[in-house]
């Protein structure tokens, strides 16, 4: 389980961190690093959506006969044993907590700029 979210991690910071560099090169001296978190903060909440749904559909015994993945993102976060109602929250409650602490590094960056 947890070496899945590691490889997750892992790949998505060093997809930012090809994207920043690029970014540089490209950019030179009109780069910003608060540019290059964009991307960064709209993959946080699109993972956090995903997290969510999966951890609604599990609380929700209504919705479904057991609980399971329910796209993609969470499969390649949560990975495949021991999944729990709890395991979810815990994974959704993680995701939302990195996401709004991205996103409050992206708002002091854009304010210490100006």
């Amino acid at each position: 389980m947890g070496v899945i979210k590691v490889v997750f991690t892992s790949i998505t910071l060093i997809l930012w961190v090809i994207y920043a560099f690029l970014l540089k090169r490209n950019y030179g001296k009109e780069f910003t690093i608060s540019k290059s978190l964009i991307p960064l903060i709209l993959i946080c909440f699109i993972s956090t959506i995903c997290l969510g749904v999966n951890y609604v559909a599990s609380a929700v015994p209504s919705l479904n006969d057991g609980i399971g993945i329910h796209n993609f993102i969470s499969r390649w976060i949560i990975g495949e044993n021991n999944w729990s109602v709890q395991l979810f929250k815990t994974y959704f409650n993680l995701s939302v907590y990195v996401s709004l602490f991205i996103t409050l590094i992206y708002s002091l960056l854009t304010l210490l700029k100006k």
